[in-house]
């Protein structure tokens, strides 16, 4: 471990990443503006607030957002990629706005995703071919569509840690070291909480690169890579299994109907090579306003690399065996290929048949690893040239090639507009807020719900039949109390603003009682008799849930243990 992070080895690279930085600069400056932008995922701001409520409430691992959902509440975080959000609210101990966060969440999954490409593409291809493939990895088209155009941030994350867990798996089973293990596991950790549908499209991939490198090396580690992902799985626990077992508790048709539609949205020949159209509208059809390129000059040196392979096995000329270097061209080619057929018309039989694929909505998707692997074969431009060309040209050329990828992408990374009078106060206030908080309503939508609410939540509860006064009401994310003065004879029927979920538990007076959400609204009622009662709500965990937690707490705990011990060794 010392070895590993020695001022030795920290100099070698320390000069290639100030470069990697430096040459980023132009991709994140609008985010360094004043204001904020508008987007088509525009809840970040509100998602970060939602989790800052659940900390302060003490809901930890946050489930429940109480103002999502129109204000009836909503399970987001129970199935909504969660570890950027997490990350966010550590910004918070500096007093940073929510906005500000925002913006800075994005500005670190760029700069990042060029640091950890530098990583993996210096392992094959040298420090010229790591910056290369950093600088192309942060500069690619998708990159901007999913920061300035659509607001992914989940997914930009996801994005940023695929080149550290393909670096980390390749040095596992290379070497071995138990902080490789350690960083393989916590990496494809992050990936598995960053974003539910990178998880779904990437996993094959890390499953299949890793067998590749077993079979290519030699190495017997076998049992570390089985252990690698089930470690991974187990420490991610707390959000996957809720996340995929408890879907029955939601409505999921709409995650695939009408807009959701995959078949909407294949991307044409045309988008994916030639167009460098840019614009700010969605993705519908052919001639949509968002822009699907792969980027000239990604898909360009990608056919270079697939030439380079076909001259090898008909000349068995360039490489001068079958190092490392060829290998991995033949991986990331594949994956190239593979990745840009899933995002045309031709890959439709897969999606309607392959398990799951559907929840992926938009085929386009797939460009996350177009660009990650065509980034990667990027990185073997200059180490072919270093075999063709000696000394300085190469140098040269290569530093030619990178500035032209930023000098025909970066006009890209830039937002539509920057409204520079944009403040938490305004974005959470007024009508800001309450399109915030009615955006994805039927993402996640509780399954007894029968009509979903055109309006935003009541302040107070309601009574619903018989006579009662209701007062000092008081929402929290986990928890509701209120003051309860019934009259007459029958029980008085009272209507909650909260969706009914498992497992809200409602206590009169410190005792539970039953409830039901048996209305069109899907909200939580209860019954109280005759006198003044104290009513308070408790969001609960599943038995799963519960289960998910300590699988996931006892995990990182081992982890830590393994570390200490095998160090130690």
């Amino acid at each position: 471990m010392k070895k590993l992070f020695s001022k030795e080895n920290l100099k070698k690279d320390i000069f290639a990443l100030g470069v990697v930085f430096l040459l980023a600069i132009p991709s994140f400056l609008p985010l360094l503006s004043r204001g904020y932008f508008p987007m088509h995922d525009d809840m970040q701001v509100i998602r970060l607030q939602q989790m800052e409520k659940c900390f302060l409430d003490g809901q930890i691992p946050c489930r429940w957002s109480p103002d999502l959902g129109a204000g009836f509440g909503q399970p987001m975080f129970n199935y909504y990629s969660v570890f950027p959000y997490y990350l966010g609210i550590f910004f918070r101990i500096f007093g940073l706005q929510f906005v500000d966060i925002v913006k800075l969440l994005f500005l670190l999954s760029l700069a990042l995703s060029g640091i950890f490409m530098y990583f993996l593409g210096k392992e094959f291809f040298g420090k010229l071919g790591g910056i290369t493939a950093a600088v192309f990895y942060i500069y690619a088209p998708y990159h901007a569509v999913d920061i300035y155009v659509r607001g992914a941030l989940a997914e930009s994350w996801a994005i940023t840690f695929f080149p550290l867990v393909f670096w980390l798996v390749y040095k596992l089973v290379k070497e071995g070291k138990p902080v490789f293990f350690v960083g393989a596991v916590l990496s494809l950790f992050l990936v598995f909480t960053s974003h539910n549908v990178m998880t779904l499209i990437f996993t094959p991939f890390v499953i299949l690169w890793s067998f590749f490198i077993l079979a290519i090396t030699g190495q017997k580690r076998f049992k570390e890579i089985l252990l690698f992902f089930l470690w991974s799985f187990c420490l991610s626990a707390f959000f996957l299994l809720p996340a995929f077992v408890e879907k029955k508790f939601v409505l999921i048709d709409s995650l695939t109907a009408d807009y959701f539609d995959f078949r909407l949205h294949f991307a044409s020949k045309k988008q994916l090579f030639w167009s460098r159209h840019w614009g700010f509208g969605g993705s519908l059809g052919p001639d949509s306003d968002m822009s699907l390129q792969i980027g000239w000059l990604h898909w360009l040196f990608s056919c270079f690399s697939l030439l380079a392979l076909v001259i090898f096995f008909v000349t068995k000329k360039i490489f001068s065996k079958k190092d490392k270097v060829f290998y991995s061209l033949i991986f990331f080619s594949g994956l190239f290929l593979v990745s840009v057929f899933f995002t045309h018309r031709l890959s439709l039989p897969f999606w309607e048949n392959l398990p799951f694929l559907s929840y992926a909505q938009f085929p386009w998707r797939f460009l996350a690893l177009v660009i990650f692997s065509s980034s990667f074969l990027a990185g073997f431009i200059p180490f072919w040239l270093k075999n063709k060309i000696k000394g300085k040209p190469n140098v040269l050329v290569s530093l030619f090639i990178i500035l032209s990828v930023i000098v025909l992408n970066y006009s890209y990374f830039k937002p539509q507009v920057m409204y520079r009078f944009a403040t938490d106060d305004w974005k959470l206030s007024g009508e800001e807020l309450d399109k915030q908080k009615k955006s994805a309503l039927f993402d996640y939508l509780p399954k007894q719900v029968k009509n979903a609410p055109s309006q935003i939540a009541p302040e107070s509860p309601w009574v619903v039949s018989g006579e009662a006064d209701i007062f000092e009401f008081e929402k929290r994310t986990n928890f509701f109390r209120m003051t309860i003065d019934a009259k007459g004879n029958q029980p008085a029927r009272v209507g909650v603003p909260v969706f009914d979920f498992p497992n809200w538990e409602i206590f009169v007076d410190q005792k539970k009682v039953p409830h039901n959400s048996e209305n069109k609204q899907g909200v939580i009622e209860f019954e109280v008799g005759d006198g003044k009662h104290t009513v308070v709500g408790w969001f609960r965990n599943t038995w799963l849930r519960d289960l998910a937690n300590a699988v996931t707490l006892f995990s990182f705990g081992s982890l830590i243990v393994y570390f200490i011990v095998k160090e130690e060794r």
